[in-house]
């Protein structure tokens, strides 16, 4: 008999390894039906620029009803609303595959448009200092920059809604047993995939229960219930298994949904594509040279990145060392020892540098790793944990080098050795400069023992097969999202 059991987004979550009856291949196939994309999700990307471009028109016709210009020549309010929209496709404004009623997307949306302004004005009052016919009025751009972004983030949420009842209704189907396949269920649980999941066994052998996370409320395991021929179909397929060792049939079937429309991919391309890191498993030997890498460090985007971090990192000590002076007071007045921090990191290509930070502790003693209410963390450290404004100081380690901007954490000495023996091929991560913040920062929390290094070890993997200046926006404006939401720890 063919089971199943559904994850939804719940505190405990537990799951069945399905007896496949004969695999695949032998499967009624109206019993595991494919479900297509519906109409809104082929049609979202289309419709949410579509519905951009209307909404342009909108804010300019409202801004020029409320504001009196200076100027005949009023070609510089395209700049806003054209500079929004090329802020949102960097946060994936467009694609079907975002989560645009998430807080996350909502607090991204904002933060992207309000950069985006910013950049507009810029442009703008530069523009007019060369052209003199050119008057802007100042609340312009604000304005019109607003409505803008009121009218886009209501058509992402008409559309992220219509897309999650969708998905409510189909379910992914994991193909796959043992540890792997587990581990996948596990991590979908985790991420919180909002439809449901479906584990088949390949082997056709006797079901065996998997349990994970607390009962459900404490009256045992939840009833398992059989798959019906009328039950919802499946919008994609992930391969937990060994593709080669599957028969021959279950092959044909595979390649049939594929090419009828239904995605099916291994574990490791839904990782990357949908979760955004890529998995260590697949990692080898061959990997940089299997696949195709944007990182050179002779090209256009690396000269730069490095001509970026000087300026940034000058210009920001600059700006605010009245803030770093007071910061340095707090730490200074909050506990005994020094100001700064310093300790011996891995840079790129495994060299050695001193970084700094401001101190956060009463003492550097104990356990390597920090943990949640660690004690050893000072009052005013807290705070400048929660904001990650103990990070300032290395704006000096990328000014003369050492570091970039963004880059993969800059590891202790003491914790890379550990990482070097326990996790494969973890010098690839020192390919590129370490930074200040990074893909696996913004992503995933501070570690806590080596399992946590690994999940980041794979974002930075990640970062650096996608490594390229959009790849660092995206990264910036993440940073923004997590220091005022207070994320630091």
């Amino acid at each position: 008999m063919l089971f199943r059991t559904v994850y939804k987004n719940m505190p405990s979550a537990e799951f069945l390894s399905l007896d496949a009856l004969g695999a695949l291949g032998g499967v009624p196939a109206e019993t595991l039906k494919p479900q297509r994309l519906s109409w809104t999700e082929r049609i979202a990307p289309f419709f949410l620029v579509v519905a951009d471009i209307a909404a342009l028109g909108i804010a300019t016709a409202f801004e020029l009803v409320l504001v009196a210009h200076n100027s005949p020549d009023i070609t510089y309010l395209g700049v806003g609303p054209i500079s929004a929209m090329i802020a949102l496709y960097l946060v994936h404004g467009y694609s079907r595959k975002t989560d645009f009623i998430s807080l996350e997307y909502f607090s991204e949306h904002l933060i992207a448009i309000v950069l985006s302004a910013a950049c507009a004005l810029l442009v703008t009052y530069v523009y007019s200092t060369f052209e003199l016919s050119v008057k802007p009025s100042r609340a312009a751009i604000p304005l019109q920059v607003a409505v803008f972004a009121f009218l886009s983030l209501a058509a992402r949420r008409f559309i992220g809604v219509q897309i999650e009842a969708k998905h409510a209704l189909g379910s992914l189907l994991v193909l796959g047993e043992g540890k792997k396949a587990e581990s996948f269920c596990r991590n979908c649980v985790e991420f919180g995939i909002k439809r449901n999941i479906e584990l088949i066994s390949p082997t056709g052998e006797a079901a065996r229960l998997k349990s994970f996370g607390r009962p459900s409320e404490g009256k045992g395991k939840p009833p398992v219930q059989p798959v019906s021929p009328q039950a919802s179909g499946f919008v994609e397929v992930v391969l937990a298994c060994d593709v080669l060792k599957l028969q021959p049939t279950v092959l044909r079937q595979l390649i049939r949904l594929h090419c009828s429309g239904v995605r099916v991919q291994t574990v490791e391309a839904f990782q990357e594509q949908h979760w955004h890191r890529v998995n260590a498993q697949a990692v080898g030997p061959d990997w940089l040279f299997d696949s195709e890498f944007r990182l050179a460090h002779g090209s256009i985007f690396s000269q730069l990145k490095r001509l970026m971090d000087l300026v940034v990192s000058f210009c920001s000590l600059v700006i605010l060392s009245p803030v770093l002076l007071l910061i340095a007071c707090m730490v200074g007045f909050d506990s005994r020892g020094p100001v700064l921090f310093r300790q011996e990191r891995v840079g790129r290509e495994g060299r050695l540098f001193t970084m700094c930070k401001f101190r956060t502790m009463y003492e550097n003693t104990g356990d390597i790793y920090t943990q949640k209410g660690d004690n050893r963390i000072t009052r005013t450290g807290r705070w400048l944990r929660l904001f990650r404004l103990d990070e300032l100081p290395q704006l000096w380690n990328v000014l003369i080098g050492d570091m970039s901007l963004i880059g993969p954490r800059a590891e202790w000495v003491k914790c890379a050795e550990i990482y070097e023996q326990e996790i494969p091929h973890y010098h690839i991560r020192h390919l590129v400069h370490p930074g200040i913040t990074g893909w696996a920062q913004v992503k995933y929390r501070y570690g806590e023992n080596t399992d946590d290094a690994l999940k980041k070890f794979e974002y930075d993997l990640y970062y650096i097969r996608n490594f390229s200046f959009e790849m660092d926006i995206r990264i910036a404006i993440k940073t923004i999202h997590t220091m005022l939401c207070g994320k630091g720890r």
